[in-house]
């Protein structure tokens, strides 16, 4: 009762399942990858297969369609047949497989590192591998009921760290290297808001800050058009709004979808350390009086008594 689609996606799993299976085994199948030609794969594939039993093929064939389900599209054919790909190459320690049928399957799907070694049983079931930065941690299922946009809302939130903790510590370095400026980052807020003009790098011919409705409104519209665009390529591209690619991709990041993967990752990796140093900057700043260098330099001039726990006193 199979499409012809999802048949020939089928047949195209279990030959890959048999070729990898098969690989450590067969000295010209091995040979036949290496070289990475295409028609020598597809040969020795089908010679493979000729000695395969049919009813042996049927029942794969069944079995792979119970795990993808039967309206299944050819795309989650091919990825089931990578992830035994992959899985057959890791446990033979097939490092030519594991490159090409592995990639990035180390930070998706259900082979991916978790947060908690060898423990699956504790990754929610809302949590598939399906995002970048999914290890499988959600103690308070907070992704349960919409898991996009909440992966949405912690990536917002790890870009605004990034350029905050950037912003924060290029501050602080500036001040070190002799720049008039003050190395306590939210004194130039405190500043405006009491009146006080600030100057961009200490020079007032740079930019002459002095107007905090000024700024105000320069930022809303500044951030209204931004969001505007981010919401059109959002709603027409899906999640896909949230990365570059499309019209807005300067760089070129999306050029290549394997490498486009593994860098969500890392952004969303470095996101998170960010929010984690904009917690830590606050707590200092608001508990110490001192910048971020201030507070590490006095911690390494007296690590035993200039610490967390005594910086509360």
């Amino acid at each position: 009762s199979m499409s012809k689609p999802a048949l020939a996606a089928t047949a195209a799993a279990c030959a890959l399942a048999v070729l990898a299976l098969s690989y450590n085994q067969a000295p010209a199948l091995s040979r036949g990858v290496t070289a990475r030609s295409a028609n020598n794969l597809r040969t020795v594939a089908a010679n493979q297969l000729k000695g395969v039993n049919p009813a042996t093929l049927a029942k794969v064939g069944k079995a792979v369609t119970q795990l993808v389900g039967p309206n299944a599209s050819p795309a989650q054919y091919k990825q089931l047949a990578n992830e035994v790909a992959c899985a057959t190459a890791i446990q033979g320690k097939n490092n030519f497989l594991r490159d090409a049928a592995c990639a990035n399957v180390e930070w998706y799907g259900p082979n991916r590192q978790n947060w908690y070694p060898g423990g699956k049983d504790v990754v929610p079931p809302h949590l598939k591998g399906e995002l970048p930065g999914d290890f499988g941690f959600d103690p308070w299922n907070l992704g349960e009921d919409d898991l996009q946009e909440r992966a949405n809302e912690e990536l917002y939130h790890g870009r605004w760290a990034m350029l905050g903790a950037a912003g924060i510590l290029g501050q602080d370095v500036l001040s070190k290297m002799g720049y008039p400026i003050d190395a306590k980052w939210w004194n130039p807020g405190k500043q405006l808001l009491e009146g006080k003009p600030i100057d961009y790098l200490g020079n007032p011919n740079f930019v002459h800050a002095s107007n905090i409705a000024a700024i105000f409104v320069a930022q809303f519209f500044l951030m209204a058009g931004a969001e505007i665009y981010r919401g059109y390529y959002e709603s027409e591209e899906g999640s896909q709004g949230m990365y570059p690619g499309g019209m807005f991709d300067p760089l070129k990041l999306a050029k290549d979808p394997k490498k486009m993967q593994e860098l969500k990752v890392k952004e969303i990796k470095n996101g998170r350390v960010a929010m984690l140093a904009m917690l830590g900057f606050y707590v200092q700043g608001f508990s110490t009086g001192k910048s971020p260098l201030d507070n590490l330099n006095d911690h390494l001039a007296d690590p035993f008594n200039v610490h967390a726990p005594t910086s509360f006193n």
